[in-house]
């Protein structure tokens, strides 16, 4: 298949880019020009320089549109308004573009922020969405908005809700990312209680997700892109010191949690595996490339 994909130099699109490739279809990867310099160690077929207000001007016969793009992913802008209020625009921009290519389904990027806090087992059609950053709301508008959009273009709409997604990189801002190189550093990582539940996908594993999406003839919908393997956030952190640095300390606690704020990780993901989807990387295997 012709694929798009926004978002190319992150770390999921990057990663993407290369699943797709390896796996026969052809990519253009839309790159922001400010971001040029990280198109030269991509693995796509094609990139293309745009700005994100002007990806209706893109132009070639495409497929499948995945929109992975996304300003305030991270930090304080997760909590701005206007930053996250353009993402809708960037969605209905997207949307017309793919229609525009021909792309018979558009596949965009939720996620777990999208329902707050929810303390049980959530799936894609019962668990009722309330979050509590303005990122999560704005991920939830633009599945909304998105979806109405795309029935109005006569594209397939497809919705993956991304859970947390680890794997080795550079800068690693995550949280196993974070206690790897604290550990290393020989330093005590400083952390919440951790008792939350939490789920952790490696990055193949989530490609291989995200190209069963595209590739799929029934997949259309909502979906809880995750492993399924979920355990409390204390017991992950501790297998991850266990393997870097057996005995050393983790100063838990350190960190006052917001109970309010504090999100629960426990999704089902019965609908992917509907679709053929299974993972191949435990978190014991996955942690040793941190």
């Amino acid at each position: 298949m012709r694929i798009v994909i926004t978002g190319a130099t992150g770390f999921l699109g990057q990663a993407l880019c290369r699943e797709l490739t390896e796996n026969g279809h052809k990519v253009t990867a839309v790159i922001r020009p400010e971001s040029e310099g990280k198109s030269k160690s991509l693995t796509a077929d094609k990139t293309v320089l745009l700005p994100l207000e002007e990806l209706e001007s893109l132009e070639g016969g495409y497929d499948v549109f995945f929109h992975l793009a996304w300003n305030g992913s991270g930090g304080d802008a997760r909590n701005d308004y206007g930053t996250q209020l353009k993402n809708l625009l960037y969605m209905e921009k997207a949307l017309k573009a793919a229609a525009k290519c021909g792309c018979g389904r558009f596949i965009g990027a939720g996620s777990q922020a999208e329902y707050g806090v929810i303390h049980k087992k959530a799936t894609e059609s019962g668990a009722v969405p309330s979050p509590f950053m303005m990122y999560g709301a704005a991920k939830l508008a633009c599945l909304h908005m998105g979806k109405v959009l795309a029935e109005q273009l006569g594209i397939r709409f497809v919705w993956p809700r991304i859970y947390s997604v680890y794997g080795p990189r550079e800068n690693d801002p995550t949280l196993p990312g974070y206690v790897a190189r604290t550990l290393r550093e020989g330093n005590i990582p400083e952390l919440s209680p951790c008792e939350n539940m939490w789920d952790f996908m490696y990055i193949t594993d989530f490609t291989r997700a995200m190209r069963l999406l595209a590739e799929h003839p029934g997949a259309e919908g909502i979906y809880h892109v995750a492993s399924g393997e979920q355990r409390k956030l204390r017991e992950f952190v501790e297998e991850i010191r266990d393997i870097i640095k057996p005995g050393a300390g983790l100063n838990f606690g350190a960190k006052k949690a917001d109970a309010k704020q504090t999100c629960w990780l426990e999704p089902d993901v019965s609908k992917i595996q509907e679709l053929g989807f299974g993972c191949r990387v435990p978190f014991t295997e996955g942690a040793q490339s941190l």
